[in-house]
């Protein structure tokens, strides 16, 4: 039983099986040393009837100053390479644990709460290296105590012995009762403690929301009930400590009531010395720490579970993609071209085709602009061009291989995506644009900059790129952060660039003078590009108009227009549209 409960931490525990076996020699000797005490003490009880001299007496002084020594050592030694083992146990599984998160997909994240995995990665990490430190500290201690205190006395009187734990099996009736049953409740509290994570995450990135429709005395309101849904959930652990705890205390009581009645009959008697009965009581009173640490094993061993239980969940999910058998690790480097073979796709949450029979070739170093009404399946189309959806075999090429025979790690490598709404770290500027890219000179950056529209906006911050921006580019416009996001990708001079609607915060202007700024810079670059501004895509070298998950039509700007479908018509109420605002301004 108690193997089947550290299982999953023995492959973080084996790797330093030396600190740990250091430190459990440690204890024994802190135990062996305490247990020699009460020994101590009978002989030295069982001597003064004899008067002993005054240097026996110093011999024995001498030898209870160094059993103390051999202890306070020993107990530094076992902190030292338990509890600091714990410590470093807790930093192998963090770090297995963030570069697990990392191998996930987007997929998977979808169907996740931030605060959830950060409850996770923190509040149950803790509860598991207090298990492995203090948990495992406990076990072995208790174990040694137990054993070598119930056989001392056995050894001094086994028929008091006896009569003095006729209490225990009640406890152990106690101990198998209430057990499954904290663990139940441990499990919850932490489950609970995950929702008030999400919901101090959640409200801290919607602050801004909160703020702007005056939500804040509601949100209050919500955090106070959660609250005190969680002092409830502890209390229910708790009330069971409260039958729990106190019968372990009793239990060594009526045992050392039992053993003070008839061991004090049996010395009366002379069936027993003085020395003995000093001794058996000192091993009764050692037995009363391991009762308790019983109560202190049950609760860290519990929560441990509970929280290891929830941890390996994350460690038991899988990436729907990954490198696999098909791969070829030989491929290092690709053409930009891409073409669609029948392809059909859909999410896994969908019960109808997203994309269907898709078929399309991009020659490398074309731009080609995708338009289409929302929902039509624009970006569905996009992002599987850095496989951030699994496709069906042979159905989407990358430069003449099948994307799923291409390792993972040279297709992102070299793929530049900019989404709708970028990420931005709580980074400088520059560590922003840079992020993925190593080495980069200033002239470079530079470069990037302008080309996508950043540099007038340097003026406006304190420390130009040396500025830091708060998480996820709160201190940024829409488009600001968009264009930051642009010169990261540029940056990366990918074979191809995927932009998702990456101006739809930019005016038209704007987003016209980027177009002719990148155009230079991502000559010979393949560049996929999705825009709801068709004013915006009239000089790629070729449209396409997507709906209902189907290509309807294709060709250039002036080519569809020629042929005066939802194309033209979409484009000409475009024109008039801005025609009309130009007006009336």
């Amino acid at each position: 039983m108690i193997l089947e409960k550290i299982k999953p931490y023995l492959p973080y525990m084996l790797r330093y099986r030396r600190d740990i076996t250091i430190g459990i020699v440690a204890l024994l000797f802190a135990d062996l040393a305490g247990l020699s005490i009460p020994w101590l003490l009978k002989m030295v009880v069982d001597e003064l009837p004899n008067s002993p001299s005054d240097l026996d007496l110093l011999g024995f002084g001498g030898i209870l100053l160094a059993i103390a020594t051999v202890q306070g050592f020993s107990r530094f030694g076992w902190r030292q390479y338990l509890f600091g083992t714990s410590r470093k146990v807790e930093f192998d599984i963090s770090n297995h644990l963030f570069s697990h998160f990392l191998s996930l997909d987007k997929s998977w994240f979808q169907k996740q709460k931030i605060g959830d995995l950060m409850s996770r990665a923190t509040n149950d990490l803790r509860a598991v290296r207090d298990f492995v430190g203090l948990g495992f500290l406990i076990l072995v201690d208790c174990t040694v105590i137990i054993a070598s205190c119930v056989g001392l006395m056995l050894w001094i009187n086994p028929s008091l012995t006896l009569v003095a734990l006729i209490p225990l099996p009640a406890l152990s009736i106690l101990f198998w009762k209430y057990l499954p049953e904290i663990g139940i409740r441990h499990e919850i509290v932490q489950k609970h403690l995950s929702k008030i994570t999400s919901h101090v995450q959640e409200n801290l990135s919607g602050i801004r929301v909160i703020h702007a429709f005056a939500q804040e005395e509601a949100e209050k309101q919500k955090f106070d009930e959660l609250n005190k849904v969680y002092i409830h959930k502890n209390l229910n652990v708790t009330r069971l400590f409260g039958v729990f705890t106190p019968a372990l205390s009793l239990t060594v009581g009526l045992a050392a009531m039992i053993s003070l009645w008839v061991g004090g009959e049996a010395v009366i008697a002379k069936e027993m010395t003085l020395g003995s009965f000093v001794a058996f009581n000192g091993y009764l009173l050692m037995l009363s720490w391991p009762m308790m640490g019983i109560g202190f094993i049950v609760n860290l061993t519990q929560k441990g579970q509970a929280a290891m239980g929830r941890i390996q969940e994350i460690f038991l999910a899988k990436s729907d993609i990954v490198d696999d058998e098909n791969t070829v690790n030989t491929i290092r480097k690709f053409k930009g071209d891409i073409e669609f073979r029948d392809l059909s796709f859909s999410y896994s949450e969908s019960d109808k085709l997203n994309l269907c029979d898709i078929n399309l070739k991009i020659p490398s170093g074309q731009i080609l602009a995708v338009v289409g009404v929302i929902g039509s399946g624009k970006s569905s189309l996009v992002q599987l061009i850095p496989r951030l959806y699994e496709v069906a075999d042979d159905s989407l090429f990358i430069g003449g291989h099948s994307i799923r025979k291409i390792p993972l790690s040279v297709l992102r490598e070299n793929i530049g995506y900019v989404d709708q709404e970028p990420y931005l770290f709580s980074a400088t500027l520059r560590e922003n644009i840079i992020f993925g890219k190593d080495g980069v000179s200033n002239d470079v950056v530079d470069d990037v900059v302008r080309k996508s529209g950043l540099l007038a906006d340097l003026n406006r911050f304190p420390d130009g790129l040396e500025t830091v921006i708060g998480e996820r580019g709160v201190s940024l416009s829409g488009g600001q952060i968009q264009r930051v996001a642009l010169a990261r990708s540029l940056l990366l001079r990918p074979k191809i660039l995927v932009l998702d609607d990456a101006f739809s915060s930019l005016d038209a202007e704007t987003e016209d003078n980027i177009l002719k700024n990148i155009r230079e810079f991502t000559s010979g670059i393949t560049t996929v590009m999705v825009s709801h501004r068709l004013t915006a895509v009239r000089k790629a070298d070729r449209i396409i108009l997507i709906n209902d998950g189907q290509i309807l039509e294709d060709g250039t700007h002036d080519e569809l227009l020629h042929l005066d479908g939802k194309y033209a018509q979409t484009y000409k109420n475009q024109a008039l549209a801005m025609e009309m605002e130009i007006t009336l301004q």
